[in-house]
C-alpha cells in the first residue's frame, strides 16, 4: 500500500472488524461476504484462499482485499487478464458484488438494499478513481 493510499484508507484490525461487514452489506452481509469470496474463486484463478483485510473508506464506505501480495485476475466477459495487487483485487472483487447485489435487490424489490448497495459502489468507485491503480480497477470492471 502506498502512502497516498493509506490516507485515504484505513485497515481494520481487532474489535473494529466486527462490524465492518453488516456495514458495508448491510442486513445481506452474510450472503455478499461469501459472493466476495465466491467471486474470488471465479476470477482468480490462483486464488489461494486465507485472511481477508477490511478497509474503512474516509465517507463510510469500504471493501475486503485477501491478504495476498499479488493474484492473477481474469475476467474472461470483457478479456481482461493481469496480476494485480492484493488490494487491487479487493477492491474490483468487492466492486463487483455490490454492483450484482444491488442489481439483484432491485429486481426483488428490496429498495432500501438496493439504495444501500448503490451507495457503498459508488463509495468504491470514488475511491477507485484517486487509487494509483485506478486504470486498472476501471479496466477490470469495463
Amino acid at each position: 500500500m502506498t502512502t497516498a493510499q493509506a490516507a485515504d484508507n484505513v485497515l481494520l484490525t481487532g474489535a473494529q472488524r466486527l462490524t465492518f461487514l453488516p456495514d458495508l452489506f448491510g442486513s445481506d452481509f452474510m450472503l455478499s461476504e461469501a459472493s466476495v469470496y465466491g467471486y474470488a474463486q471465479r476470477f482468480c484463478p490462483d486464488y489461494p484462499g486465507g485472511f481477508w483485510q477490511f478497509y474503512r473508506l474516509p465517507d463510510g464506505g469500504g471493501y475486503m482485499a485477501p491478504d495476498v501480495d499479488t493474484l492473477t485476475f481474469c475476467n474472461t466477459d470483457n478479456g481482461f487478464e493481469q496480476t494485480v495487487s492484493g488490494d487491487v483485487a479487493g477492491i474490483i472483487l468487492t466492486a463487483l458484488v455490490l454492483n450484482h447485489r444491488s442489481w439483484h435487490h432491485s429486481h426483488h424489490d428490496r429498495e432500501e438494499l438496493c439504495r444501500h448497495f448503490c451507495r457503498r459502489y459508488e463509495q468504491l468507485m470514488a475511491f477507485a478513481d484517486t487509487h494509483p491503480d485506478a486504470a486498472v480497477i476501471w479496466r477490470a470492471l469495463d
